[in-house]
C-alpha cells in the first residue's frame, strides 16, 4: 500500500476486482467510487478517464509480474535452470496473483485507447529476459532453436494455456492440480533441449 497515496491505491484494488470478476464493460467510474466510498471527483484527481485507469492496473500489474520472474530468475547463473525459473516464476506469479494476472491479458486491446508504446516496451521485460536465455542457452549448445523470439512467444503461449486452465477450473477433475503444473513446466522446458544420442 503507498503511504501517500492510499485512496489511489484502494481505487486500484477496487477497479482490479471488479475487473476480475465483471469484466471491462461493467467498470465504471461511478460504481468504483461508491464502492471507494467517495464521489466520482475524487478519482478523476488520479486518473484521467476509464482507460487511464486500466492502463495504469496493466503498467502495475507487468511491472509486479516482472519484478516477481527476475526476483527468481536472475541469480541464478545456469541457463537452462533459470529457463526453468523464469516458467515456474511465471506461474506461480499467476496463481498468487489471478486478478493481477488476469488484467494482463482479459481486456482486449479494441475496447479501450491503444496502449503507449513506451508502456509497452517496458512490459516486455520479463519476455526480454526469456528471450535472452534462450538467446544464451542456443550459443552453449542447451538448445536447439533457430528464432529464440518465437520461442520466447511459444513458451509464453504455452504457459498461458496452463494457467488459463487452472484459474478458469477447467481442468480435468481426474488430473492432480499440482501435477499438472509440474508435468506441464516439465514438458515446455524438454521440448527445446538438445537432445544427445547414445551410440
Amino acid at each position: 500500500m503507498n503511504e501517500e497515496n492510499p485512496l489511489r491505491d484502494q481505487i486500484l484494488d477496487i477497479s482490479r476486482h471488479m475487473l476480475f470478476e465483471d469484466g471491462y464493460t461493467s467498470l465504471s467510474m461511478r460504481k468504483i467510487a461508491k464502492q471507494a466510498n467517495v464521489s466520482a471527483t475524487s478519482i478523476y484527481l488520479y486518473f484521467e478517464n476509464k482507460d487511464h485507469l486500466l492502463h495504469t492496473l496493466i503498467e502495475e500489474s507487468v511491472e509486479d509480474l516482472s519484478l516477481f520472474i527476475e526476483s527468481k530468475a536472475l541469480p541464478v547463473t545456469e541457463n537452462i535452470e533459470r529457463l526453468t525459473k523464469i516458467i515456474e516464476s511465471y506461474v506461480d506469479f499467476a496463481l498468487q496473483y489471478p486478478e493481477k494476472y488476469e488484467i494482463i491479458y482479459k481486456v482486449r486491446p479494441e475496447l479501450m485507447a491503444r496502449y503507449p508504446k513506451e508502456k509497452f516496451r517496458k512490459a516486455r521485460r520479463a519476455y526480454e529476459l526469456l528471450v535472452k536465455t534462450i538467446e544464451e542457452s542456443v550459443l552453449e549448445g542447451d538448445m536447439e532453436v533457430e528464432k529464440p523470439l518465437v520461442a520466447a512467444y511459444s513458451i509464453w503461449a504455452q504457459l498461458h494455456g496452463v494457467v488459463s486452465v487452472v484459474l478458469n477450473k477447467r481442468l480435468d477433475s481426474r488430473i492432480d492440480q499440482k501435477q499438472f503444473i509440474e508435468d506441464s513446466i516439465e514438458h515446455v522446458v524438454q521440448g527445446f533441449l538438445v537432445r544427445t544420442t547414445v551410440s
